[in-house]
């Protein structure tokens, strides 16, 4: 990603890793429009206090869980049909 291809304003969300194969969650940032997502170095060490985590970021952000998950879902769509795997920014 480059600012060139970053909108002005654009909308966001935070997310859990989702891993599988790790009970450590690392907090990400999803951005509409775009297949991936940018790693932060937030971490929760469960999926549970991830969601909870998400929900109160997402919530400053006027996101509840339905609309931040949409988001997520999109941009996993958009990354599985994307060239290049994983799609990291």
């Amino acid at each position: 990603m480059t600012a060139q291809t970053l909108p002005d304003e654009p909308n966001f969300c935070f997310a859990p890793a989702y891993d599988v194969e790790t009970d450590v969650q690392q907090i990400r940032i999803v951005i509409e429009g775009l297949a991936g997502h940018v790693p932060t170095a937030l971490i929760a060490l469960d999926i549970d206090d991830a969601l909870s985590i998400c929900d109160k970021l997402n919530r400053r952000l006027g996101l509840d869980r339905g609309a931040w998950t949409a988001m997520v879902a999109e941009s996993m769509r958009a990354e599985a049909t994307g060239p290049g795997f994983p799609t990291e920014h």
